[in-house]
């Protein structure tokens, strides 16, 4: 399966082995050596909207092209896949022309609480990510913030959306007051090799120098500090958002818009599970 070729392509770049990990200079030494470690040094810049990469604005930009005049060039692009404003093939068209990769996040329209509701929400999302184009191992982020969630609904998304050649990934407040950090840890320690393949974005903590920015030509920070759920380390953290709501400014139709913007850290998440 892709999916699987996925998770053992990054493997290559993490230590799944109880051998000490070596790290790049910029990373330090694995606080434990058995758990998986991202050795890559580079730091990849993105971006998140809730409106589209090709709306067009006041100033008569793109959204992209305003991201890409107050910030440096995004490597991906983050939308929703379904909700308002969702991601549409003419997007697609638009970022990859743009050769800038799109990370899918999917929105629970229901309670996520039984491995059962899981489950249907993960079929649910593959269904439209297939009808994007988007397979082969393609990661889908369940965004979960700061929402109530359980290990079981959990396990029941990232099985099915394994089961259906995805990569499972969870967008969530890590911060340990909210129940994901709970809940993830409590899947590592029940079912471990599942919760392994299932990547993290951590969404805090945002930095206040770039939380709302509104300066320009600010690159990001050289330094990696997400909060990281219990049962792992910063450095098994996937992607993080470390601003948020930058650069407000309204649309073409007067909507007020603005975007999050986020790094990741491992080349072959970039290369390889992102659409």
């Amino acid at each position: 399966m892709a999916c699987r070729d996925v998770f053992n392509n990054l493997s290559q770049n993490l230590d799944l082995t109880s051998q000490p990990a070596v790290t790049g200079a910029t990373n330090g030494a694995a606080e434990n050596p058995a758990e998986p470690v991202i050795t890559e040094e580079r730091l990849w810049f993105g971006v998140e909207s809730k409106t589209p990469a090709n709306d067009l604005l006041q100033n008569n930009l793109t959204e992209f092209e305003w991201a890409t005049r107050n910030k440096i060039y995004p490597a991906f692009w983050g939308r929703n896949i379904n909700g308002e404003n969702s991601l549409t093939k003419e997007e697609i068209s638009f970022l990859h022309g743009k050769a800038c990769k799109i990370a899918l996040l999917y929105t629970s329209d229901g309670p996520m609480e039984t491995e059962e509701q899981g489950k249907a929400q993960a079929e649910t999302a593959a269904a439209i990510a297939m009808g994007l184009g988007a397979f082969n191992g393609k990661a889908i982020f369940l965004q979960i913030d700061e929402a109530e969630v359980t290990s079981d609904f959990l396990k029941g998304f990232a099985q099915e959306l394994i089961a259906g050649d995805y990569l499972p990934g969870f967008q969530a407040n890590t911060d340990a007051a909210y129940s994901f950090d709970r809940e993830y840890s409590r899947g590592l320690q029940t079912d471990n090799e599942l919760f392994r393949q299932c990547l993290v974005w951590a969404v805090s903590p945002t930095l206040k120098e770039y939380d709302q920015m509104t300066t320009t030509h600010l690159i990001h920070p050289d330094n990696w500090k997400p909060y990281a759920p219990s049962g792992i380390t910063r450095k098994n953290v996937a992607l993080w958002r470390y601003g948020k709501d930058c650069h407000p400014i309204q649309d073409d139709e007067g909507n007020e818009t603005s975007f999050h913007v986020d790094l990741v850290r491992n080349k072959t998440i970039m290369m390889e599970a992102m659409f």
